[in-house]
């Protein structure tokens, strides 16, 4: 056979090439003196493919005899290899011939593969998990991989265009692997097809199969991480991945809207009757929508996490990618961007040792993505047992003040702050407050973060210092905000239920306000706080603050502070008065005037 390749071969560059010398035109069909040659070649090519493995080494001599007239007849090689000049020249023979014996290759392994796979099914255990099997000493069966890697190494050249024939393995979980340990290698011993293969790889990397698609992410991060070169071609794949994610994402999401909205316009065949019966109805059809939300998100999210799970391998490595999810993120639907600022998790967690490496980032958030941002922010300093690196918060601190952000970006900062920048930030975080449990959350962990103590560092402030500190005139503006947040403060519970700050730092507090130049009405406010959080142990701590405002004359004081005075006077009857020997019955007739109950002074 060898030697009929040799004749096919020779008649193409004697003859052929002498008729194209000539400037004839080169015909190898039926009705031509070639035909029969041609017919031969036919009869070789077809027997070789008919058995590929059997027959490899015959096919690899086939292949180099054609080679070496491709080369005799063209040393240059001037002649494109992906394009030949002619139908009939030698290099289209070779080409032609390869191609047949790749596919037949491919065509034997997957189907070996795939007997393999019928034949020793996973074995698992009672609760459904995979069973590692046990490593035995005999000589393992063949890999259906090893005859395409051996063609793959050993053909005189191959085109890159073939491995679409590999990539046809990726499409089916049963012969993914296969695909994977062929591309893999490949890409490694044969560098002319790494570009190809590194395509194949990129495009199944958003593969819906778990496995094909962490396999492929799999190989391109361990042979392309560290080229520059690559990252380019390697961004735009994983960016057009993302893209079309969030765009599918987006859609399913209005598709759950309208979906939604079709459940309560929906008209019942046997509209109900009666009051109850109408609000039995209604609240059948919001079960029914939340259960339907509940099921679509699910599946919105995880098919958004399959479209991203590249972007963001490549985005550990590479944080300025992170800068086009923020551009997709801006002006997606609340449901969506849910989705992304929880596929995100992952990764920005792991960047809480690092952040330099994310704070360029976000520092240039777009506006209108502050959410993604502020969620950035709280992964970076989510864990409680340590403090944010300073880097991190001397970062957002500058965000702040220049983006004038407000204290959502703070909350989580507090254990990194110095006790200046908490007293300059705290009206920030108490302006927050709007009565609605999330921002007195957000209020009570920056709270907390700031009274707490770390390995090797005090709390900023004590709990002391932090009432006292709600007391300034900065906070003080904030007007009922204020208010609340010592309601916070004293709301404040642990673990077990016990309130964290036990009732002498209001005393404290209490003490130190009494005694200063300027008494904020806000701080009678707290002692009425106090009272309704401590009744019982907090009347000490009252009737001392009443008796300092008195001796101090409260009355020359604010008209606001001295109706916040009585009204916390009020509250300490009957206890309170004896106190009202120590004011002038002058006053007390003023006093009277606007609480009756100040007329008779305590016998």
């Amino acid at each position: 056979m060898v030697q009929q390749v040799q004749l096919v071969a020779n008649c193409y560059l004697v003859l052929f090439e002498a008729c194209r010398a000539r400037h004839l035109p080169g015909n190898m069909g039926a009705s031509t003196e070639w035909s029969s040659m041609h017919a031969c070649v036919e009869d070789i090519l077809q027997y070789v493919v008919d058995a590929p493995q059997e027959l490899y080494e015959l096919a690899m001599a086939l292949l180099y005899e054609l080679w070496m007239s491709v080369v005799t007849s063209d040393p240059e090689l001037k002649c494109t290899p992906d394009k030949p000049d002619s139908e009939f020249s030698v290099l289209a023979l070779y080409l032609r011939w390869c191609e047949h014996i790749f596919d037949a290759i491919v065509k034997h392994s997957v189907r070996l593969a795939t007997q393999q796979a019928d034949t020793t099914p996973a074995a698992q255990t009672a609760d459904g998990s995979a069973v590692v099997p046990e490593l035995k000493e005999e000589k393992s069966q063949t890999e259906p991989s090893e005859l395409i890697l051996a063609f793959i190494r050993d053909a005189p050249y191959i085109l890159p265009a073939l491995l679409a024939k590999v990539a046809e393995c990726l499409k089916s979980p049963s012969t993914a692997p296969l695909g994977l340990a062929v591309l893999e290698t490949a890409i490694e011993i044969r560098p002319p097809i790494f570009i190809t293969g590194l395509d194949i790889l990129l495009e199944y990397a958003a593969s819906p199969d778990r496995a094909t698609r962490s396999g492929c992410i799999q190989v391109i991060l361990k042979h392309c991480s560290s080229r520059s070169s690559l990252l380019p071609r390697m961004s735009l794949a994983a960016k057009s991945h993302f893209v079309r994610g969030v765009r599918l994402a987006e859609k399913q999401s209005v598709e759950l809207e309208k979906q939604v909205a079709s459940i309560f316009n929906r008209v019942d065949k046997v509209l109900p009757v009666g009051e109850l019966a109408v609000t039995e109805a209604v609240e059948a059809r919001k079960r029914e929508a939340l259960a339907l939300r509940k099921q679509k998100k699910q599946a919105i999210e995880a098919g958004l996490a399959v479209y991203a799970e590249l972007f963001l391998k490549l985005c550990a490595k590479h944080m300025e990618l992170l800068v086009v999810m923020f551009v997709a993120y801006k002006g997606l639907s609340a449901t969506v961007q849910v989705i992304i600022r929880r596929i995100i998790t992952p990764l920005i967690k792991s960047m809480a040792d690092t952040p330099a490496v994310i704070i360029p980032v976000l520092k240039q958030f777009p506006v209108g993505t502050e959410t993604l941002a502020q969620r950035i922010v709280f992964l970076l300093c989510v864990n409680t047992a340590r403090v944010p690196a300073r880097e991190l918060v001397q970062a957002v601190l500058n965000m702040c003040d220049a983006r004038r952000l407000d204290g959502n970006f703070l909350a989580y900062l507090g254990n990194g702050m110095e006790r200046a920048e908490v007293h300059k930030r705290l009206p920030t975080i108490v302006a927050m407050l709007n009565g609605s449990a999330g921002p007195q959350m957000l209020v009570s962990e920056f709270f907390t973060r700031v009274t707490t103590s770390y390995l090797n560092q005090p709390s900023v402030l004590t709990p002391t210092e932090l009432l006292v500190a709600l007391h300034e005139p900065a906070v003080v503006n904030t007007e009922k905000k204020a208010e609340e947040a010592v309601r916070v403060f004293g709301a404040m519970t642990n673990t077990d239920g016990t309130l964290k700050f036990p009732p002498r730092v209001f005393d404290e507090a209490l003490a130190q306000l009494a005694g200063r130049a300027f008494v904020p009405v806000l701080m009678l406010k707290t002692a009425f706080i106090y009272r309704e959080q401590h009744h019982g142990v907090a009347d000490v701590a009252v009737k001392n603050l009443l008796q300092t405002l008195i001796e101090r004359k409260v009355w020359e004081m604010r008209s606001s502070l001295l109706n916040a005075f009585i009204s916390l006077f009020r509250t300490m009857l009957p206890d309170a008065l004896p106190l009202v020997k120590s004011i002038p019955p002058n006053i007390l007739q003023m006093m009277a005037k606007i609480d009756a109950r100040f007329g008779v002074p305590a016998s």
